[in-house]
């Protein structure tokens, strides 16, 4: 959201959640509608936490992930999850891919980033990544149950967080009209009364020599969702090395892009996800190419200061 003033009839709650600050907005008159819509959704992102987070050993995606190679019988959510992520693995030809946790525990990131930023682990591990193992994934929707590869684990990540906002999103919007940002991926519903949508920022990528305006690009968004994956943030020193979150799914290792941040719209939060992060491993030229084909709205900040952006996003920039 922008700094600007609001409306009176905005209402905001903020909580941390998912590793990341959540920030909720709802047009709503009756407070006490609001109140309680606010904390089912605080509910909802801690139920999902749980249930999801790969720094949880008793989370229910751990569990699958310690039974690899059997057949596991999951929860509604879990599978949600999982079948979502398998099908965005596919649209993107595994440029997005939930089979890399084993790659990140290597390169460093195998706990809550707030204990490694800076540090690392100190360790590599010797054994190499099983890769490219989405497409092995087994699923059986009659019993609705999983069968990973032997030795492959999940990492339902920014996934599970951008779906769980598209979940919060139809909470509020029993309300009014609302707005989630988790953690600056947004999910909006419906535009408030009198504005053509949110208000919304993209923030320049963080770094040293990085010089840009306070906002990048400001735009309304209604009825669709924004995603932003950068190696800019989470970042750590991996044994003398810059390591960072995002992996090149075919090296096993932290991208080598020449792009710090990648932001993609799309309808759905879990689209947005995935697009942004596969943008991004493909690097300036060819993930422009794969927006365009795709017919997404999206922009990217190239390592040089350059800021590319697809037709779609210069005509919503264009609107503002």
């Amino acid at each position: 959201m922008t700094q600007q003033s609001h409306p009176s009839s905005w209402r905001s709650y903020h909580f941390r959640a998912m590793g990341s600050q959540i920030a909720l907005w709802l047009d709503s008159e009756n407070v006490p509608q609001t109140a309680a819509a606010f904390e089912q959704v605080r509910a909802l992102f801690a139920a999902n936490e749980q249930c999801l987070s790969r720094f949880r050993p008793d989370s229910e995606l751990m569990q699958l992930n310690a039974r690899s190679g059997q057949w596991v019988t999951v929860s509604d959510l879990l599978w949600r999850e999982v079948v979502l992520a398998v099908e965005m693995a596919r649209q993107t030809n595994g440029r997005f891919d939930p089979t890399l946790l084993n790659a990140l525990a290597q390169a460093g990131y195998d706990r809550d980033f707030a204990e490694i930023v800076g540090v690392g682990n100190g360790r590599w591990l010797e054994q190499p990544a099983l890769l490219g193992c989405w497409a092995n994934i087994e699923l059986d929707e009659t019993r609705q149950a999983v069968r990973l590869p032997a030795g492959v684990q999940l990492d339902l990540g920014g996934i599970a967080k951008g779906d769980t906002a598209q979940q919060a999103l139809a909470l509020l919007e029993q309300v009014g009209p609302g707005l989630v940002d988790a953690g600056g991926d947004l999910v909006a519903g419906t535009a408030p009364t009198e504005c053509p949508g949110w208000p919304v920022a993209l923030s320049p990528p963080w770094g040293e020599g990085v010089i840009a305006p306070e906002n990048l690009a400001t735009f309304w968004l209604a009825g669709g969702a924004m995603a932003t994956s950068g190696i800019d943030y989470r970042s750590w020193v991996q044994n003398g090395t810059v390591a960072h979150h995002l992996i090149n799914p075919r090296t096993g290792q932290p991208a080598q892009t020449d792009l710090l941040t990648a932001t993609v719209l799309a309808p759905e939060a879990a689209t947005a996800e995935a697009w942004a992060t596969a943008t991004l491993i493909a690097g300036a030229d060819v993930g422009m190419q794969l927006l365009l084909e795709q017919e997404l709205a999206g922009l990217v900040v190239v390592r040089e200061g350059r800021i590319l952006a697809t037709p779609q996003m210069d005509h919503l920039l264009q609107g503002v």
